[in-house]
């Protein structure tokens, strides 16, 4: 069965959803030997259970031949994403030490100062590709800045953006041309992080890198292994995600007029927070997340053979009716009615840097709505609106991320 959206579903997946939920909500992939989980319990028990559902990388058997393991796959070495405790809460605990809330906090301004340059750029045009002009370049000129790097080269993080993204492939197998290219981005950014690393070593500096290198947490410091891999990790969560999130922000605003005028009857803009949980739900950035089942593993009442692959579905969680009310509804002002949606994970892995998420996207929101008035979608003349959304707007090429490759825009 197949458990995935197809490329027509991309940009609107949820009736996919649906369907899965009532009548194959634990379903088994036989071309990809990966299940799918779709309601929202069972997502949440998955991710809550790193005793059966593992998050390290499966490694290929070792050969007769060697004593050496085969060479690891892809984004396998060990990382916050890639790691079950003990070791894992060991490396959070380190890496939380130089990432704290408050560091997060202190932010605000430059991030906000950020924002107004990048609405600078383009306010006279009357026009912008809201990804180009401003959900890219935010937060990777944010995360340069973090880490220490020039900021000159964010062009190079888009480019190993935009090639994670498009890289995440069903094939998840060492000789799948999603792999290799995974390889070569790690490659090239091991040799773009590393050197700088070592200039950190020696002479720290007051950014994000040399607090990772002199953090410690119990006696334990991290590794330049380590810190190579948080960096890979903090650009693909910390700089897709946060696209995704501005993006989707506004798509769904722009798609939903009643919701927008709600947000603009709101002088104070208090409800803009609001907007930013809604958005995580309802057009969750990351849509699902990978976990490898050991032995014993169990959805509800289903058995899972151990080592085989298993995708907990986000996005249909967060759109699940016994949790959400109305849930394929857009709505800014909703309650949580005592239940959380799942965009940001949950468990032992809940993202890390959504503290850093939030606050961007909660400014690049304040920053759009006070300076761009008449906020509207561009698109050619004499073609219609389908469900609200013209049709020029292309889904991202991808299973795990939910976002648009571009956005046109037009305001007075």
């Amino acid at each position: 069965m197949n458990i995935f959206p197809s490329p027509q579903q991309k940009l609107d997946p949820f009736n996919f959803y649906a369907m899965m939920r009532l009548s194959n909500p634990i379903a088994y992939d036989e071309k990809n030997n990966v299940w799918g989980v779709f309601r929202y319990y069972d997502v949440q028990s998955i991710l809550g259970d790193y005793t059966h559902f593992s998050s390290e990388p499966v490694y290929p058997q070792q050969s007769r031949q060697s004593q050496k393991p085969s060479r690891p796959t892809a984004f396998s070495r060990p990382s916050l994403l890639k790691s079950d405790p003990p070791y894992h809460r060991v490396l959070r605990g380190v890496i939380a030490s130089g990432f704290t809330p408050m560091a997060i906090a202190q932010l605000e301004p430059r991030i906000e100062d950020v924002a107004n340059y990048l609405v600078d750029r383009v306010i006279k045009n009357g026009k912008m590709d809201l990804i180009r002009d401003m959900a890219y370049p935010l937060p990777v000129t944010v995360i340069a800045e973090l880490l220490g790097v020039p900021v000159e080269d964010r062009n190079i993080f888009q480019v190993w953006a935009d090639r994670l993204v498009s890289s995440g492939g069903e094939d998840r197998s060492e000789q799948s041309e999603s792999t290799k290219t995974l390889i070569t981005i790690q490659s090239e950014m091991d040799e773009y992080f590393g050197p700088i690393i070592d200039k950190r070593s020696k002479d720290p500096q007051q950014d994000l890198m040399s607090s990772l290198i002199n953090a410690e947490a119990d006696g334990t410091h991290l590794t330049k292994e380590e810190i190579l891999a948080f960096c890979s990790l903090l650009l693909l969560a910390g700089h897709i995600t946060t696209v995704n999130l501005i993006g989707n922000a506004v798509l769904s605003l722009l798609q939903y007029q009643e919701q927008l005028r709600i947000l603009k009857a709101d002088t104070s803009l208090s409800l803009i927070p609001y907007v930013v949980e809604e958005t995580l739900r309802f057009r969750s950035p990351v849509q699902a997340v990978y976990r490898t089942t050991k032995e014993g593993a169990k959805v509800a009442d289903q058995p899972i053979e151990s080592g085989q692959g298993i995708i907990s579905w986000l996005g249909s969680a967060n759109h699940d009716e016994k949790v959400f009310p109305n849930p394929d509804k857009f709505d800014i002002t909703r309650s949580p009615h005592g239940h959380s949606h799942v965009g940001f994970g949950h468990g032992i892995h809940f993202c890390l840097g959504a503290p850093l998420a939030r606050l961007e996207g909660k400014i690049a929101l304040k920053v759009i709505l006070k300076r761009l008035k008449d906020l509207r979608f561009e698109y050619e003349e004499g073609s219609e609106l389908v469900e609200g959304l013209p049709q020029n707007i292309k889904p991202l090429h991808s299973i795990f991320f939910h976002g648009v490759s571009s956005l046109p825009l037009k305001f007075g």
